[in-house]
């Protein structure tokens, strides 16, 4: 199983009127740990762009927990369920490290694609990458629409 962890401090410009932290920025701490999760691999969004190739999300779907307030410190751990031709399917999950009590779930879907969006393999050398930092690969799922 492919599992990645990072954390992150929550800045008080990030909680709403009610005191916690507004729903909508979960997805930013989502994508913060994916180009996290990049960094660890050898990635950044410029080294993407040279080979060719961006990893546009297509589906997010965000299931809130518990909620959480300024200064706190969030884990958030990424776990890459599943891959198909073009596309992979990830488990992300924020906990409170106060208490490890699961704040936010949230089920998240990648396209490789070419700078015009159209799906693309996803590169032999990515998966060696996973391979060599993780010694293993994400399951393959077969779907017709892949």
């Amino acid at each position: 199983m492919i599992c990645f962890e990072t954390t992150l401090k929550v800045r008080t410009y990030e909680c709403d009127y009610y005191g916690h932290v507004n729903n909508a920025t979960f997805l930013n701490y989502c994508e913060f740990a994916r180009v996290e999760f990049l960094h660890s691999l050898g990635y950044n969004l410029e080294s993407l762009k040279q080979k060719g190739f961006i990893l546009p999300i297509v589906k997010i779907e965000i299931e809130y927990k518990q909620p959480v307030f300024a200064d706190e410190i969030l884990l958030l751990k990424i776990e890459w369920l599943n891959r198909g031709r073009s596309s992979s399917l990830f488990k992300q999950e924020i906990f409170r490290q106060r208490d490890n009590k699961l704040a936010a779930r949230a089920f998240v879907t990648w396209v490789v694609t070419d700078y015009e969006g159209n799906p693309m393999p996803i590169p032999q050398e990515l998966l060696e990458r996973l391979n060599e930092k993780y010694s293993e690969l994400p399951p393959i799922v077969q779907k017709n629409a892949d």
